[in-house]
């Protein structure tokens, strides 16, 4: 069954973890996926094992915070498919630091990739889907410390917590334009970015936060955001959407 059969979608940070497993998930649904991130070799990876299962994907180099590469990434878009139909923004940086031994540059930083980086996607993601105004989906890759605070997580939980708004605020601006935009909040999940410090006892740490006692998977993160964009969601707007084994739940 192909779910997204003739849907073109762009992915933001397609080249590893969530993004990369999002956009194998989605080309074999049927969709036409334009992945993107900073890392050639990565993203021409994924682009390959797409093609090589016999589905279709285009590879583009972005920076999300640059207003130029979205530019090319639209446009690009549009000249291999035609259209788009839905864009996750999915790019973002994480760090461990305490507000203490943090400085404004790092925090910037963190800001300017997480948040910077979602709200140009879902400007041009709008632009784009309003060429042929038929609606649309818009997925925004937030984080569980986007709904609750964590120590030493100041910027990142600064940034995902603006994720989580910002979703929310353009499902409210665009819903009548069939438009819509929600927000997914994974917990830990076997990505880089959901490493836990060498200093805690992982397993004990699972344990004691995780009432299903383990990571999540980036399939299954990705299982979510095939169903935010497919027709299967229409009726869903400015939801979040936690992802978590129950974490957020203690």
């Amino acid at each position: 069954m192909q779910n997204l059969k003739g849907k073109n979608i762009i992915i933001t940070g397609g080249g590893r973890g969530i993004g990369a497993e999002a956009s194998k998930l989605l080309a074999s649904e049927g969709a036409n996926v334009v992945l993107t991130c900073r890392t050639k070799e990565e993203g021409l990876s994924v682009e390959k094992n797409i093609t090589d299962n016999g589905g279709s994907a285009k590879y583009i180099y972005q920076d999300v915070t640059s207003e130029n590469d979205w530019d090319n990434v639209i446009n690009g878009a549009i000249s291999e498919f035609g259209r788009v139909d839905s864009v996750v923004n999915n790019a973002g940086s994480f760090l461990w630091q305490s507000m203490e031994n943090g400085n404004l540059k790092e925090f910037k930083g963190v800001i300017n990739q997480n948040l910077t980086g979602s709200f140009l996607g879902l400007k041009y993601a709008t632009k784009a889907i309003r060429v042929h105004g038929e609606g649309g989906s818009i997925v925004m890759i937030s984080s569980v410390l986007g709904k609750v605070g964590a120590a030493n997580a100041t910027a990142y939980c600064a940034a995902k917590g603006g994720v989580r708004l910002l979703a929310k605020s353009g499902a409210c601006e665009l819903g009548p334009e069939k438009i819509r935009v929600n927000s997914i909040h994974p917990g830990l999940t076997d990505t880089d970015m959901s490493e836990i410090s060498n200093s805690i006892d992982k397993d004990q740490y699972i344990k004691s936060n995780i009432p299903l006692n383990r990571k999540a998977t980036s399939h299954e993160i990705a299982k979510t955001i095939l169903f935010l964009v497919s027709d299967e969601s229409v009726f869903i707007t400015g939801a979040e959407l936690t992802i978590d084994g129950g974490m957020s739940a203690r």
